[in-house]
C-alpha cells in the first residue's frame, strides 16, 4: 500500500501542505479546530511520519543526492551506482537509493519521497516503461538538478550520460562477419526505447552494411523486465533460434545474462562454442570472462557513466539552463567464444 503523505492530507482536506505540516508538529500559531481535523484525517489515512524525511530536515543536511536504477544487483546498475558513490563521497555529499525494479509506479513513488527528503539533485537510470510526464517532469519544473542515465526518454533534451547501444551492437556484429560466421541470430530486448531497440538497429545496421541477409526469423526478443529471467529467456530463445530450418551459427545477446543462457543451451545439447555456435552478449559483467569459452562482450564503462553523472549534476546546480551530455563509446572484448577463424586457423 502507498505510504499516506502530508499532501494526501492537505489535499483531502482543502488546506496547505504547510498547515498539515504545523498541525501534526503541534505549533502554537495553528487554529484547534483545523488542528483537530488534521489530526483526525491523518489517523483515518493511517499516516505515519516519515522519519528518514525529518532527520535530515532537523539536522540540516543539504547535500543529499537521491539514485534511483532499476536493479541494484545487475552488474552494469550496481558499478554505475559505484561511481556516483565514489564521487559522492569525495564531494560530502549522502547518496540515497532506490530500486524500481522496472516499475513506473514504483519509480514514480521513490522520486516523490526524494522530494519530502529535501534531496539536492536525482540521478535517475529510467525503468522500461517510466513515464516521463508523470515521474520526472514534475522534478524537472521544481529546478531540481536531474541526470538520466543509460535510458533514455523519447524528445528529452536535458542532462544525460548514456551508452552508445546502437555503435556497441554495430562492433560486435561486424567482429562476428569479421571471424567467418554466416548466419547471425540476434536475441534482443522488447524494449522499444533507447536501449533495446539501439542494439537491434546495430545488428541491423551491421548486416546491411556487409551485405549480409537478413532473416527475421533469427531474430528473437525477450521481455527483460524481470532481471532474474534473463538466463531463462536466453535459454527459450535460443531453443526457438535452433529450431529454424537452417539454424544460426552465431547468436548477438542483448545482454550477457542471455548469453548465459544460449551457453547453458548449447552445454545441454552438445554444441561447441565457438567452433559451432559464436556468442557475443553486453555489458562485460563481472562471470563473461570466467565462463568456459570465456565470452566476448561490450564493455558499457558503468563505473565511469556513474563518475560523470555526479560530475554533471554538480555542474548544473551551480550554473543556470546549462545542459550535459555525453554518450559513451563501447568497446568490444574479444574473448574465446567468438574466435571461430583463428580457432580453425582461417
Amino acid at each position: 500500500m502507498k505510504r499516506t503523505k502530508l499532501k494526501d492530507i492537505a489535499e483531502a482536506l482543502g488546506v496547505s501542505i504547510t498547515t498539515v505540516s504545523r498541525a501534526l508538529n503541534n505549533k502554537s500559531d495553528i487554529n484547534q479546530r483545523t488542528k483537530r481535523k488534521v489530526l483526525e484525517m491523518a489517523k483515518e489515512m493511517d499516516y505515519k511520519p516519515n522519519n528518514l524525511a525529518i532527520s535530515l530536515r532537523k539536522n540540516k543536511v543539504s547535500n543529499v543526492i537521491g539514485v534511483v536504477i532499476p536493479v541494484v544487483n545487475h552488474y552494469f546498475f550496481s558499478t554505475v551506482l559505484k561511481g556516483i558513490m565514489t564521487k559522492a563521497h569525495a564531494h560530502n555529499y549522502l547518496v540515497i537509493v532506490g530500486e524500481s525494479v522496472h516499475n513506473s509506479k514504483k519509480e514514480k513513488e521513490i522520486l516523490e519521497e526524494f522530494m519530502d527528503y529535501g534531496i539536492s539533485g536525482i540521478l535517475l537510470a529510467p525503468c522500461l516503461g517510466s513515464d516521463f510526464s508523470e515521474n520526472l517532469l514534475p522534478i524537472i519544473h521544481r529546478r531540481i538538478p536531474v541526470v538520466v542515465m543509460d535510458r533514455l526518454y523519447d524528445n528529452y533534451n536535458g542532462n544525460y550520460v548514456l551508452t552508445e547501444d546502437k555503435s556497441g551492437a554495430y562492433i560486435a556484429v561486424r567482429h562476428l562477419i569479421e571471424m567467418g560466421y554466416q548466419r547471425i541470430a540476434h536475441i534482443g530486448s522488447t524494449d522499444s526505447s533507447s536501449v533495446g531497440l539501439e542494439r537491434k538497429n546495430g545488428y541491423l545496421s551491421a548486416l546491411r552494411d556487409h551485405g549480409m541477409t537478413i532473416d527475421e526469423s533469427y531474430i528473437e526478443l525477450v521481455d527483460l523486465m524481470d532481471i532474474n529471467e534473463g538466463i531463462q529467456n536466453g535459454y527459450e530463445r535460443m531453443a526457438s533460434l535452433m529450431s529454424c530450418k537452417v539454424p544460426p551459427d552465431a547468436v548477438f545477446t542483448v545482454t550477457d545474462d542471455v548469453a548465459l543462457g544460449v551457453y547453458q543451451y548449447a552445454r545441454d545439447h552438445g554444441i561447441k562454442i565457438p567452433d559451432e555456435l559464436g556468442v557475443v552478449g553486453f555489458s562485460n559483467s563481472k562471470v563473461s570472462k570466467y565462463l568456459s569459452p570465456s565470452l566476448s562482450t561490450v564493455e558499457q564503462n558503468g563505473e565511469a557513466m556513474g563518475n560523470l553523472a555526479f560530475d554533471y549534476f554538480m555542474q548544473a546546480l551551480h550554473t543556470n539552463g546549462m545542459v550535459y551530455q555525453k554518450k559513451f563509446q563501447s568497446d568490444l572484448i574479444v574473448r574465446q567464444s567468438s574466435m571461430k577463424s583463428t580457432i580453425n586457423g582461417n
